[in-house]
């Protein structure tokens, strides 16, 4: 059976209101909480390659994964740090934007994490700053080019918060490296924007990602679609506005093409050169895993996206 394997950061989100009050917390991560729902939801073994602290935040997002069936063997327990927490606070009005303040503290050197085995058609999920920052990038390049030679496929996630590269221009040498070896990317239209400077994520996919991966999955929530980009045409589907505005709906998006590509038993072959049929059976399967992610959205406060 096949294996998926998650690698991106663990963190905590904590949600306040306008005046500062606490409304409540959940695990933040785009790559965290895919795995925890692919691990909820398909038969297929997920295991995680993060690292958290050895502390209260530590245990709450290891319990996280561990209660949803993710497999932790890979996950990293430090003891010189703190688990990333970041703290967003609700605007007074809609107009207005949504403050995040970070608060992170990982040892200088680590990352010291148990590589699970890959075998031939295992998808590898992987982004965020993970994919970039020089304390781990070192050991993550050399294991990512071993799931190249083992013939796993890799979707690569390249979002990350903008305060964690102040200066877009000393990450993407990286960035383009991890293009260069992924079979497809699934990126939302702000990451596409902050990294390559366009409004359309069209035009990043045609000017910018096409000539290293065929296959781009544009989660825009201004557009209320997901679009897919490849060489030999594209595809796009709606999302219900109510289903965009919640903080799980990118991560189910995520979950869903994964499970397509297992499902469907998609190649990096068939990605290099995607049919319409293939197209529109990703994206629908992005649709109806992100609906099915904010049903367990119960929350005002977690209508923050």
């Amino acid at each position: 059976m096949k294996k998926i394997i998650c690698i991106g950061e663990c963190s905590l989100n904590i949600v306040l209101d306008p005046s500062g009050r606490p409304l409540g917390s959940m695990p933040g991560g785009r790559v965290t909480n895919a795995a925890a729902i692919l691990a909820a939801s398909h038969d297929s073994r997920v295991l995680i390659a993060s690292e958290v602290s050895a502390d209260p935040v530590g245990d709450i997002l290891a319990d996280y994964l561990s209660g949803h069936g993710v497999d932790i063997t890979s996950l990293d327990r430090f003891t010189e740090g703190r688990t990333p927490v970041n703290i967003f606070t609700a605007p007074d009005a809609d107009s207005q934007p949504v403050s995040l303040t970070r608060y992170e503290q990982y040892p200088d050197e680590g990352f010291d994490i148990i590589w699970p085995r890959i075998d031939e058609g295992d998808i590898v999920l992987f982004g965020g700053f993970y994919a970039l920052d020089s304390r781990m990038r070192p050991r993550l390049s050399r294991f990512l080019s071993h799931c190249v030679e083992r013939k796993a496929l890799l979707i690569y996630l390249p979002g990350f918060l903008p305060q964690q590269a102040p200066r877009i221009t000393h990450v993407m040498p990286a960035i383009f490296e991890n293009l260069e070896i992924s079979d497809a990317v699934i990126a939302r239209s702000e990451d596409l924007k902050y990294i390559f400077g366009t409004d359309s994520p069209e035009e990043s996919y045609r000017n910018h990602i096409d000539f290293y991966c065929r296959s781009l999955i544009a989660i825009n929530p201004d557009a209320r679609t997901i679009d897919y980009y490849s060489g030999n045409g594209s595809s796009s589907a709606r999302i219900p506005e109510q289903q965009c505005r919640t903080m799980l709906w990118n991560a189910g998006a995520v979950a869903g093409v994964v499970s397509a590509v297992i499902s469907h038993a998609v190649t990096p072959g068939t990605l290099a050169e995607p049919s319409a049929v293939i197209r529109d059976t990703i994206l629908d399967a992005a649709v109806s895993s992100a609906a099915q992610a904010i049903k367990n959205i119960s929350c005002l406060w977690q209508h923050i996206s």
